[in-house]
């Protein structure tokens, strides 16, 4: 039913088309009839698109309009693949059909005039000579044995002509059923548009537009006569034809053509005159209307001057130019064209049935007929019968020539006509002068073989271009288009052409020389040549441009062109509906046509040159022969170096060349690699840039600490102030040196007193002195025997001599010698021995003793050769070493004693064998032998006894693990305790049995006995090979301290009335596992802590691959048709799938960094589906995966450059439509790159990128932070650019604006509510270095600044950037005067504000103040909605905490405060208290204002369950008998129960149920690590599995 709909549609159209067209010529008849002025200005004029010429068929004869068939179509696949795919090649065919000798001249007198008037006739008619878009390749091979041409000098063999498949209708070629069709891109009409162009665009533009001179065409002088006037300079810049001239083999600007209505009208000088011509003329007519009625305004002057010059062209061309065209006799009688209303032949008058369109036949074929008629060049005669001599003008050529020469002067077409002000009326009487070459089968050099082509082929064969264009356009073979044209098929080669050649078609003697016709045939030669070729009996598969061309006769072209010529001309004419003659459309009157009818060209000629009557042939279509003045001195012969009276005729034509477009003169080659390699260079440059920067900032930070240090004079006697250089990686420090005469030791602390080293002089009697002699003689490096060297810098020499006096006299006083070098500073650096140096000689001491205690054969051994072993052998550990060894502070009285102990010799050092004993002891001995090693530490003397005081310090020695403090009362009661057990009485002497009876007895016997000594440095495996217990010592010993721990929670807590029924265990450690069980676990482990951010990351992965693969494929199949990826191969899909997934990954970045968003997102529900913590994570994720795209985008565009830079910029404007590039200017990389907003601005998006990316790398974070926030403000420049970049729209219409419009409107939101918070300067107060990297800050609270417990602020410190903020909680109550936070130093900005407020590098500086942000809430703030809050803080977890204990505390105090909670269990679990002691502190202070015990408080210490040893044994046996006694833990000093282990959270929920039955939801709150955090998630949900049990709900926050 479809086809039947569309055909009633198009019936209905036609019939309203029908109405409207007998309407308005009923119209346009009143109008004539009522004006009837031939001046009438309000007239219809020719359409100069061609719409709506034809009203039934309003696009029938309009630009871009589908040529017409008449031939079947013979496609290979019937819908667009090339004919003729089983015929000869082109150049072939081209060869032995067309090529013959030079210099034949028209036998039917036909001039140079008429050819070239006739190339302006097809250009007013037909324009399908664009390639299509994309480009299409449809190369001929070039045969090296063909030598005319010859393309392939070196025989290479694969050479090949370049073609491009002709431009389509993009509607075709989809089915059989809608085969391809090429477009005509003018109209079919002869409507002006060779003068006045296709479009009103380009006639305003070639106008004179003035009132002084109405109507007329610009000159580049108006007040010039006409007769001596030309066009204007194409200054403008019209998109005229303008390929490379080929003589030159250059790129010429257009603007040095003259403005034409014919774009192609440039090509040669020939065509060029007759755009003139026609230019003169219409100023003439113009001019002749104006003088007739200068009322008349310009445009209508310029209106009615066109349409009388259209009408003379429609003359002269249908009734003077095409009938001498078609046939001339041998009596020089020319075709007799039927008559508009005649009564002959199916045309009468205008028909809107019949279709001007222009036919393939025609284009291909047909038309092309002219191309043996063409001359290699024209005569060039002035007035008084002289032939011109011209100035010779190829490159390298000098002299004269007497005719221009056709193919050296392709596109160069005004050199002649500028030459001198009579050059225009000498080409005419040259052009009507000069022969025309002869009505047959051969074309000229200058065409076949030399006629202009692209820069990379500047000579191609016109004639093989003929053949291969209609193979292109999909026609069929020669016979089948005879059949379709009504003529009979030629069943054999002969009957293409009969005709006989006799004496009588030469109109000169020397005609018959030249050529020899065999048998006299005028096409023998040519037929049987084909014949041969093609190899078939009949002409059944011949080409149609050939099948045609050898019909010609020498009256015109054969009977098969000839009925296509006259078809296509007659329905021009006929489908025009302002054909001159057509009296219906009311344009003219009968005076008018007759008129018309009886002007010329020659008349034409007159009217605008200065030429006279007598100076040019009556019909310059004809060359006249009565008068030599008017008859050529010779035919022009090509490539044959004739001369006429010493001067050469004809020039010869310049060689082909080549071009490529990346290696040629505007080579693409150098700056494509030096572009790239400058980006390349960006990367190493710009991390060298940071290196740099960070030296000359270490270095200034240094000898600012330097100068400000030194510059410090000690008021403490024996102490000097200075600068250590403690390595190469280490850097320097500032120090305080003080003598200590007394112990014979230098001691080395910081400036806060912190006991850095210690000098040990009392084994020694000399000490070596280095002093530097250059740069300030400021350095000293001073050398103990068996110490690191200690190399200090001064501030000048001056306080050098001071110190060197100092130290001197001490040394004196100490007997000791001292012995001076003076050195190089750079020697005494190089030749110094460092703490690196010496850590790497004891890893390797460690692990030989490792390796020889529990003789691991097994062990990796690598590295320990016989000088390694020698050289350990004979180290000697200082007591630092000793003490760091085993992981205590020197100071400890437990070293020291160990140290004495083992330090049998006594000569200060601990030597390889008797440290060996030592350990082989702790290593493998019993419990008796390791109590007895014990004792003999605190018995030095060997008595075999222990006083009660010695025993006393060993207790307190060992509380050095915790640094708890007792007082007196609590260690005479723990010792009393322990003397009890050992059977002693007060004031006893402890002996050895008594001192086994307590720490080896048989409740403790199993315990020491499995207890070792743990090395740093050396390898847990290695210290469990020992003995095989000692695999399973782990969870062994832990559930003996769970079972002992467990016995004593009744006891400790006096105040409980009742027994508690809490369970609080630890969870057993089991064996570790090893091989893929051991990866494995670690994976499963892994995924389950990060189950949520796995999630995410997955989604994001996929959303982004997605992304990527749907651009490329869009770009690999839906935009085949728009040619880019023809042109850059696959690679372009790949980069604009790049492209896509970089608009999406930098988009999500601005999410991320929307702060507040996420703080309000992260107190939604939302917070247990998205780990909002992980944003800054993420953050870096989506920047690795942008950073990912952006290399595969900047990669792929080098790619696809390259190709691009290899293609000439025409061909390039169809790809890149959006982006027009002038046709002079080749599109080479550096133009892409550098000159194009999206190659400039990708250019400086690849520079910010690597610029950001680099300044993003830990190391530019920790050591020049202020540049890498700085840098990271280039993310605003980014996205601008990043904008500009797609808005050069080369590919296709920016999307980044689709993928930002989301984030960015979020972001800006954000970003306004940050602004919108009033800053205020901030004072901190004090500022603590806590252990384990923990800086504490006390600052003044804001007023108004209301907060309640849990919640935390964000704060940016002005030193490190005043728009940098960070989140942190509150570790102070909402009743504290002041704000306090605890900061941990994990990251580049924590551990640059724990340097910043480092009181040891501020140098006398006040502490920078800080901008505050908040408060924000967070699920801990409601702790005290539930009867029963379970607090569970990890690691720094603890600080929300921390500001709930005191306002817990201070809440309880007060009576008036009434709030649900009556019970909070607090359970912290850390590696070791010592690590926040702040908290220890905390924890004291609600165990001291807690009367109510409402605080519950349980310590969970990890770190035991890896490093459970002989002094953390000595411990836990003292740990029981002090909670006995004292009811705290000895190793915090709290009554908190301490634990050893992870605490097991289902079994403390089960029975915290049992504990308070009547309360039926507790709130959990857990703030630390994942792994943390998921386990009490997972126990609360285990736990809402129970029906009876109460609600467990549970709040969170990861750190």
């Amino acid at each position: 039913m479809i086809p039947y709909a569309k055909m009633f549609i198009q019936n209905v159209i036609r019939f309203i088309g029908c109405i409207t067209f007998m309407i308005y010529v009923c119209s346009d008849v009143a109008v004539t009839q009522k004006t009837g002025t031939k001046l009438d200005p309000d007239i219809e004029l020719h359409p100069a698109d061609g719409w709506y010429n034809n009203l039934i068929h309003p696009d029938w004869g309009a630009i871009d309009s589908q040529l017409l068939r008449k031939s079947k179509v013979a496609y290979s696949d019937g819908v667009y693949m090339p004919s003729g795919g089983d015929r000869p090649n082109p150049f072939r065919i081209s060869y032995e059909g067309h090529h013959g000798p030079p210099g034949l001249g028209s036998l039917r007198k036909r001039s140079a005039f008429m050819v070239y008037f006739g190339q302006q006739v097809v250009e007013e008619i037909l324009d399908a000579q664009r390639p299509g878009c994309p480009r299409e390749f449809f190369n001929i091979k070039v045969q090296p044995d063909i030598k005319e041409p010859n393309y392939d000098p070196e025989h290479k063999g694969n050479i090949e002509m370049p073609l491009f498949r002709s431009r389509y209708d993009m509607r075709t070629g989809l089915s059989p059923n809608n085969p391809r069709q090429q477009l005509n891109e003018i109209t079919p009409y002869i409507d002006g548009n060779l003068m006045y162009g296709a479009g009103k665009a380009w006639t305003d533009s070639i106008r004179e537009l003035s009132e002084i001179y109405p109507g007329r065409l610009k000159a580049q002088d108006p007040s010039v006569p006409i007769k001596d006037s030309f066009p204007a300079d194409n200054d403008i810049r019209l998109p005229m034809a303008n390929p490379p001239p080929p003589r030159e083999h250059e790129l010429k600007p257009v603007g040095r053509f003259w403005r034409l209505g014919n774009p192609r009208g440039n090509e040669n000088p020939f065509i060029l005159a007759f755009g003139v011509l026609w230019f003169r003329y219409h100023n003439f007519v113009a001019d002749e209307i104006h003088k007739q009625d200068s009322t008349l305004n310009d445009e209508q002057v310029f209106n009615l001057a066109r349409k009388k010059v259209i009408a003379v062209h429609q003359n002269i061309v249908m009734y003077d130019w095409l009938p001498n065209w078609l046939e001339l006799d041998i009596n020089g009688t020319k075709f007799d064209m039927p008559a508009y209303y005649g009564t002959e032949g199916r045309y009468y008058g205008y028909d809107p049935n019949v279709h001007p369109g222009i036919t393939q036949e025609f284009q291909t074929a047909a038309f092309r007929f002219g191309h043996t008629l063409v001359t290699p060049g024209t005569w060039i005669r002035n007035k008084n019968c002289e032939w011109n001599k011209l100035p010779i003008k190829v490159p390298g050529g000098s002299g004269e020539a007497h005719a221009i020469r056709l193919c050296n002067s392709f596109w160069n077409p005004q050199e002649f006509l500028n030459s001198s002000s009579d050059s225009f009326d000498n080409m005419l009487l040259g052009l009507s002068s000069t022969r025309s070459e002869r009505e047959d089968h051969i074309v000229v050099p200058d065409l076949r073989g030399n006629v202009f082509g692209p820069l990379e082929f500047s000579r191609r064969d016109l004639v093989a271009i003929n053949i291969q264009r209609a193979r292109d356009h999909g026609l069929p073979d020669y016979n089948s288009v005879r059949e379709a044209y009504g003529l009979p098929r030629r069943e054999s080669w002969e009957d293409i052409n009969n005709y006989t050649i006799t004496d009588d078609d030469f109109p000169l003697p020397d005609d018959r020389n030249g050529y020899e016709y065999i048998n006299n045939s005028y096409m023998g030669q040519p037929i049987a040549n084909l014949k041969e070729l093609y190899g078939t009996s009949a002409p059944d598969n011949l080409d149609l441009f050939s099948g045609g061309i050898l019909e010609t006769t020498p009256n015109g072209p054969g009977e098969l062109f000839k009925a296509i010529i006259l078809d296509q001309f007659l329905r021009i004419r006929h489908g025009d509906r302002f054909w001159f003659e057509n009296k219906d459309n009311g344009l003219y009157t009968e005076d008018e046509v007759n008129e018309i009818k009886n002007i010329t060209i020659l008349d034409i000629v007159l009217n605008i040159s200065n030429i006279e009557d007598k100076d040019i042939s009556q019909n310059p279509f004809r060359v006249d022969f009565s008068s030599p003045c008017l008859h050529q001195p010779e035919q022009l012969r090509a490539n044959t170096g004739d001369t006429v009276n010493d001067t050469i005729v004809l020039e010869n034509c310049t060689a082909t060349q080549h071009y490529d477009y990346f290696f040629g003169k505007q080579s693409s080659a150098v700056s494509f690699a030096l572009s790239f390699l400058a980006l390349g260079l960006c990367v190493p440059g710009t991390i060298a840039v940071m290196l740099i920067m960070a030296w000359f900032k270490n270095r200034s930070k240094a000898a600012t600490r330097r100068r400000q240090t030194i510059k410090q004079k000690s008021s403490e006697p024996n102490t000097h102030f200075a600068v250590e250089w403690v390595g190469p990686k280490d850097g320097e420090r500032n120090v305080k040196l003080k003598y200590d005469r007394e112990r014979k030791k230098i001691h080395v602390t910081d400036t806060g007193r912190k006991v850095l080293r210690m000098i040990d002089l009392r084994h020694t009697d000399k000490v070596n002195c280095r002093l530097s002699v250059d740069k300030g003689c400021c350095v000293v490096s001073i050398r103990v025997h068996g110490e690191i060297d200690l190399v200090v810098r001064f501030l000048d020499q001056v306080s050098r001599a001071e110190f060197l006096d100092g130290f001197c006299g001490f040394l004196r006083a100490l007997s000791i010698t001292v012995q001076n070098y003076e050195m190089k500073e750079d020697m005494i650096l190089k030749d110094a021995t460092t703490k690196e140096q010496r850590k790497k000689l004891l890893d390797k001491f460690i692990r030989i003793v490792c390796l020889q205690a529990f003789r691991a054969d097994t062990v990796d051994t690598s590295g320990l050769d016989a000088d390694a072993l020698n050289q350990v052998s004979k180290i000697q550990l200082t007591r630092t070493e000793f003490a760091e060894s085993l992981g205590l502070k020197p100071t400890s009285m437990f070293v020291r004693n160990m140290f004495l102990m083992v330090d049998k010799d006594r000569n200060g050092f601990v030597e390889f064998k008797e440290f060996m004993e030592m350990f082989t002891i702790l290593a493998k001995g019993g419990a008796d032998q390791k109590a007895k090693l014990l004792f003999n530490m605190y018995d030095l003397r060997g008595q075999g006894k222990m006083s009660a005081e010695s025993f006393t310090k060993m207790i307190k020695s060992m509380l050095d693990l915790s640094d708890s403090v007792l007082d007196n009362d609590a260690i005479k009661a723990l010792v009393d305790s322990l003397y009890q057990q050992a059977g002693l009485r007060q004031g006893e002497k402890m002996t050895l049995e008594a001192f086994q009876r307590v720490f080896a007895s048989e409740e403790y016997a199993d315990t020491l006995e499995k207890a070792s000594l743990q090395l740093q440095g050396a390898k847990r495996e290695w210290q469990e090979k020992g003995q095989q217990s000692l695999v399973k010592s782990f969870s062994m010993r832990r559930k003996t301290f769970v079972g002992d721990l467990s016995e004593l929670e009744e006891e400790n807590d006096p105040q409980e009335s009742r027994q508690s029924k809490l369970i609080l265990q630890t969870k057993p450690k089991g064996v570790p596992k090893t091989g893929v069980l051991k990866h494995w676990d670690r994976f499963s482990k892994y995924v389950e802590n990060y189950k949520r951010q796995i999630f995410w990351v997955s989604l994001y992965i996929f959303i982004s691959i997605g992304i990527f693969v749907e651009r490329a494929v869009y770009y690999s199949y839906e935009r085949e048709h728009v040619g880019l990826r023809r042109l850059a191969g696959y690679g372009v899909t790949v980069t604009r799938g790049a492209a896509s997934g970089m608009m999406w990954t930098y988009s999500c970045l601005l999410i991320t960094m929307s702060r507040n968003t996420i703080t309000f997102l992260r107190e939604t529900f939302l917070h247990r589906f998205i780990p909002f913590d992980s944003f800054h994570s993420m953050h870096k994720f989506i920047a690795a995966m942008a950073l990912v795209f952006t290399v595969t985008h900047c990669v792929g565009h080098g790619i696809n450059l390259y190709h691009i830079s290899t293609w000439s910029s025409q061909d390039l404007n169809c790809v890149f439509r959006e982006y027009y590039r002038s046709s002079d200017q080749l599109t080479s990389f550096h133009y892409w790159a550098w000159t194009t907003i999206t190659g400039l601005t990708g250019i400086i998006l690849t520079v910010i990128v690597i610029i950001m990316y680099v300044f993003a790398l830990p190391f530019a974070r920790r050591n020049l932070f202020g540049a890498f926030w700085f840098t990271h403000s280039f993310y605003i420049i980014f996205y601008i650019f990043m904008l500009l970049h797609g808005m050069g729209r080369l590919v296709q219409a920016p999307l980044t604006f689709n993928f930002l419009i989301g984030p960015v409107v979020i972001f800006v939101v954000d970003k306004l509510i940050s602004v919108s918070r009033k800053k205020v300067n901030i004072t901190v107060q004090k500022a603590e270095l806590l252990p384990s990297g923990v800086l504490g800050l006390t600052f003044k609270r804001p007023l108004n600044f209301e907060y309640r417990s849990g919640q935390w602020v964000r704060i940016a410190c002005l030193e490190l950037g005043e728009s940098e903020y960070h989140p942190f909680t509150l570790t102070s109550a909402p009743h504290e005067e002041h704000l306090s936070l605890h900061i941990r130093a994990v990251g580049p900005w924590t551990m640059n504000i724990r340097q910043t407020y480092d009181i040891n590098n501020r140098g006398g500086r006040p502490y920078p103040k800080l901008y505050l942000d908040g408060p924000f809430g967070e699920g801990h703030q409601d702790w005290y909605r539930y009867k029963i809050a379970v607090l569970v803080g990890g690691g720094i977890g603890v600080t929300p905490f921390a500001s709930i204990l005191k306002d817990i505390v201070f809440k309880s105090k007060s009576e008036a405060i009434r709030f649900p909670c009556e019970k909070v269990y607090f359970l912290w679990v850390t590696r070791t208290q010592k690590q926040f002691e702040w908290l220890t502190d905390i924890i004291k202070e609600v165990e001291e204002n807690d009367p109510h015990r409402m605080v519950n408080v349980h310590i969970f210490i990890t770190q035991f369950q890896q490093k459970f040893d002989l002094r953390t044994t000595m411990l836990y046996i003292c740990e029981r008998h002090f909670q006995k006694i004292c009811g705290k833990s000895l190793f915090t000093g709290l009554r908190a129960k301490t634990h050893f282990g992870r605490p097991q959270f289902e079994e403390f929920f089960k029975s915290l149920h049992y504990e308070h039955p009547s309360v039926k939801q507790v709130g959990v709150f857990s703030c630390g690590p994942p792994p943390m955090t998921l386990n009490v998630d997972r126990a609360c949900s285990d736990m809402n599995k129970y029906e009876d049990f109460p609600t467990y709900t549970h709040h969170y926050e990861n750190f």
